[in-house]
């Protein structure tokens, strides 16, 4: 009977006794007591490798990886919400609060401005998209929210609806001012307030517990992300593309080693190596799973347990970040796709166009939402903002999701660097955790 099978399906095949093999695999590894990060990076080589060779077919496992993103994000909310609520109920004061949330933005919108403007430098320089075939485009022209509706929308109405639709900037906007009422009540009589305070402490650790469950997934979803992301762009994509994959992943990498671990360097003064080896966890999560709200919970561990940043300001800037600012997602994503569209159209910019992008960028950056693929939606912002073809974003969304895993990488890499140097502005470092070269804590719990 298996002569009679298809090629097709003697790939299915192939596919599923490799799933099986990464999946023992993994477990006996978990059993072993290998440390996380170590399993995540051979599920990531398992995976490209599946993909490269089996192609299309690799895509047949993706509902494994979607699994584990939608488990990551079931906990995403309740951990976020309960978290800030912890953290800074114990501030005792606003002045505290105000500190820690000005430099937490200042630091990710002003490194998102920065990669913004490398992203134009390099792309202008090498005329990226200039000649390239733009006959027989057919895009779907997307609704572009408003300027002014999109800062609006970063405050709570129905906070409900914000939770039920992941809208993460208002939430943690409630979170915060419930826990500025509950400091101002808690000055006036404490008892009064005990209760919940007591509540907020029993559901945050109630939800670290599951989060924690539910990590012990991830290598595994990694691996089916990873085949599915490797699998679904073939060479013939991939070289027509080439350039442009090469400078922006070129540009990310200037962005991280001279703008982001040099802050480290010379605003922290903190040893850049350590800093990448102490969040390295984080940046490889993020990179396979292309979500930085999946990453949310590694990012924020990372942080605390192998970093030294104190946890309220770990839990705030983590979810923060992942909504605000995105170096790569909201800076130079939409800055590169802006100059190759015109670039490809035969438009020329002038430079106020320029001008424009940079404060176009940094303003959408704000309340984006950390999930694969959103850096879209920013990139449309800049276009229809310019007039320029909106049909521009469907000139790289061949290759958007191997795009997708360095921005996401960058992206929870500048948030960990914005957390790092508020945390050190602030006295809340503990440098000795920071240098220390034994972690006694891993970035998941090993039980």
């Amino acid at each position: 009977m298996f002569i009679n099978l298809k090629i097709d399906s003697w790939q299915k095949l192939v596919l599923y006794l490799i799933t099986i093999f990464a999946i023992v695999l993994l477990h006996i590894l978990s059993k072993r007591k290998v440390k996380f990060s170590y399993r995540v990076l051979v599920a990531l080589g398992l995976g490209l490798a599946t993909g490269l060779l089996l192609g299309d077919v690799s895509t047949t496992i993706r509902p494994i990886g979607q699994l584990y993103v939608r488990l990551i994000s079931m906990i995403v909310m309740p951990l976020v919400f309960f978290s800030i609520l912890r953290s800074f109920t114990s501030l005792g004061t606003s002045e505290k609060l105000k500190s820690i949330s000005l430099r937490s933005l200042f630091w990710l919108l002003s490194t998102t401005a920065i990669a913004t403007v490398l992203g134009l430098v390099a792309a202008t320089l090498v005329e990226l998209g200039k000649g390239f075939d733009v006959t027989d485009i057919i895009y779907t022209l997307r609704d572009v929210v408003p300027i002014e509706q999109v800062i609006l929308n970063l405050f709570p109405s129905n906070i409900l609806s914000h939770m039920v639709n992941n809208q993460m900037i208002p939430v943690i906007v409630f979170a915060v001012l419930i826990a500025i009422a509950i400091n101002i009540e808690n000055k006036k009589k404490p008892e009064t307030v005990k209760p919940v305070i007591d509540l907020i402490e029993s559901s945050t650790k109630v939800m670290i517990g599951l989060t924690k469950m539910v990590i012990k997934f991830t290598p595994y979803g990694v691996f089916a992300l990873m085949a599915n992301a490797a699998g679904r762009n073939n060479l013939d994509t991939l070289s027509s593309l080439g350039i442009y994959i090469l400078l922006i992943y070129g540009v990310m990498i200037i962005h991280m080693i001279f703008v982001q671990l040099g802050l480290i360097t010379f605003v922290g003064k903190l040893n850049p190596i350590k800093f990448i080896k102490n969040v390295y966890p984080a940046q490889l999560v993020a990179f396979t799973s292309q979500s930085s709200y999946g990453t949310l919970p590694v990012t924020i561990k990372s942080l605390t347990d192998r970093n030294g940043v104190s946890e309220r300001i770990a839990s705030f800037v983590g979810p923060l970040g992942a909504n605000v600012g995105m170096n790569a997602c909201g800076g130079i994503f939409p800055a590169m796709v802006a100059i190759f569209t015109a670039n490809a159209f035969g438009i020329d910019l002038v430079f106020t166009d320029y001008l424009l992008i940079i404060l176009t960028t940094t303003i959408a950056s704000i309340g984006i939402a950390g999930v694969p693929g959103i850096a879209t939606i920013a990139a449309t912002v800049v276009l229809a903002t310019l007039g320029l073809p909106i049909e521009g974003i469907a000139l790289v969304a061949g290759v958007d999701a191997l795009i997708d895993m360095g921005r996401t990488a960058v992206n929870v890499t500048g948030t960990m660097v914005a957390a790092t140097l508020t945390a050190k502005q602030e006295n809340e470092l503990d440098e000795t955790v920071f240098y220390s070269d034994k972690k006694a804590i891993e970035v998941v719990a090993e039980s």
